[in-house]
């Protein structure tokens, strides 16, 4: 069964995401939440949240409880999901925050099933969390029963419940279409098709269409900004675009440019020390590069270490060069995804390879092995 397909469908079917104590500001973008969770004692600190850049919760505001209850007030152009987190109290309260007087009321020992009143995004979202309570059931049954029988190794319960599975991936899958179809100016939906987008469920072309009918205010919120980022950049690297050009150090900390090093047929290859599945690829790559060198075939590799609690992340992508006898042009930012490269490159996973033909046009992507060598003859007219 592929569990990470069904808890990605739970995942967006239950939940998205995921010092002032002043008084409320005035203006058409004012909030309020007002906040009341049973089980918490007196001057206890509350804290809203909000994504930051990379989807990190960062602290917004806070508050003291008292008499169990507190209020958060601001300011707020664009609606964006919201967490309040209390000392002492596991978990959090989702909600979405958003201009006018938003209600809370949870109790401490269970945030996550807290009552939100009040705001239209929020509203929408309590009804679409209820409409898709069936299906979360499910998904979560099986997956209970389905650690259950993997333990005890009952091949044939393991096989019906991959059956299962299958049919909730394409019923949740279907809901989520459905209600974005039925809600094309929902906040709601902006998540869902960002985060169907992400997993590969839609593609560029059907969140293109989306974003480009959302009302001007929900264009201004982040995740569309998200969005719409996602799907130029996808545009900028697909197949019979000309590739983007670009200029990073190689290891001496000599600028390279890939144009400068382009040949008849050029593979960009973005990779990284830590990436087993990089790794495995890099002796048939080097074979493929010894055989048809000669003939103009150039590779620069575009290594994507530097990711968050890399240890010397510059000494193991050199060590991992020469490890593997890579004899090509290397090049990094040491910044992992972050990388601008792999920013306009679109590239979310590794391996990840873009064949370019002389011109500089990506004709391929993403071929390993026999693939690979057989698109680089075919281009070389071998």
């Amino acid at each position: 069964m592929n569990v990470k397909k069904v808890f990605l469908v739970a995942c967006i079917l239950s939940v998205f995401l995921f010092i002032s104590c002043g008084t409320q500001e005035s203006g058409d973008n004012s909030y309020s939440v007002e906040t009341s969770i049973n089980g918490i004692p007196d001057g206890v600190r509350a804290f809203l949240k909000v994504p930051n850049e990379k989807g990190q919760p960062v602290s917004k505001d806070t508050a003291i409880v008292q008499n169990g209850k507190f209020t958060f007030y601001g300011t707020s152009e664009f609606p964006e999901m919201g967490f309040i987190y209390v000392n002492g109290a596991q978990g959090n309260v989702t909600f979405i925050l958003e201009k006018g007087d938003v209600k809370v009321e949870a109790d401490r020992s269970n945030l996550m099933e807290a009552k939100i009143s009040g705001g239209k995004h929020n509203q929408e979202y309590a009804n679409f969390l209820k409409s898709s309570e069936d299906i979360s059931k499910k998904i979560k049954s099986v997956n209970q029963r389905y650690a259950v029988a993997t333990k005890s190794k009952d091949t044939a319960l393991i096989k019906s419940l991959k059956a299962q599975s299958d049919a909730l991936q394409k019923e949740g899958t279907e809901y989520q279409k459905n209600y974005v179809k039925d809600h094309p100016d929902s906040y709601i939906s902006l998540q869902i098709i960002n985060r169907m987008l992400n997993y590969k469920v839609i593609d560029v072309k059907e969140a293109k269409a989306f974003y480009d009918k959302l009302p001007n205010d929900l264009k201004k919120t982040k995740v569309a900004e998200d969005l719409n980022l996602k799907v130029l950049e996808a545009k900028r690297a697909a197949v019979g675009s000309v590739a983007p050009d670009f200029k990073a150090p190689n290891p001496d900390g000599e600028l390279i440019s890939m144009y400068d090093i382009r040949g008849k047929v050029t593979i960009v290859d973005f990779w990284a020390a830590w990436c087993g599945p990089c790794r495995r690829e890099n002796p048939n790559v080097v074979n493929i590069y010894n055989k048809y060198h000669k003939d103009g075939l150039e590779i620069i590799g575009v290594s994507l270490d530097g990711r968050q609690g890399q240890r010397d992340a510059k000494q193991a992508w050199i060590k991992a060069i020469e490890q593997d006898g890579l004899p090509w042009h290397q090049v990094s930012n040491i910044a992992g995804f972050r990388d601008k490269i792999a920013r306009n490159y679109n590239v979310r996973a590794i391996p990840a390879t873009f064949i370019l033909n002389e011109k500089g046009e990506i004709v391929a992507k993403n071929l390993r092995g026999a693939q690979l060598e057989a698109k680089v003859k075919e281009l070389l007219g071998k």
